[in-house]
């Protein structure tokens, strides 16, 4: 059963991942008319950057039950488990919890421990 809630974990935050850097683009980087280029850049790099790390720790926990030793397991699902609760807080604070996002990554972070 822990396995199953790791790749649960991984394929729901591989899906958050590419949606947030679809939406980010679509929704929030292009419709910025801003006089600086350096700022757009900037925040497409944050938006970009950020999916590309969710979905790598969602990669990780895919891999956990085949590839990685058991003694591994509690190292690798602890440190993804940290990197999706820094993205729940960091959403909740930075929208005021307006944003769906964070209940999303919050659930990502429990199946992800569940299957520790």
């Amino acid at each position: 059963m822990p396995d199953i809630f790791l790749y649960i974990a991984g394929t729901l935050g591989i899906c958050i991942s590419i949606v947030h850097g679809l939406l980010g683009e679509f929704r929030v980087i292009r419709p910025i008319h801003s006089p600086t280029v350096v700022g757009k850049r900037v925040l497409s790099a944050i938006m970009f950057l950020s999916a590309v790390y969710w979905a790598l720790a969602s990669a990780l926990l895919l891999a956990v039950p085949t590839y990685i030793p058991d003694a591994l397991r509690p190292v690798v699902v602890g440190g993804v488990a940290a990197v999706y609760a820094s993205g729940s807080l960091g959403n909740l604070w930075a929208t005021r919890g307006k944003h769906f996002g964070w209940v999303l990554l919050a659930v990502c972070t429990g199946l992800a421990l569940a299957g520790m």
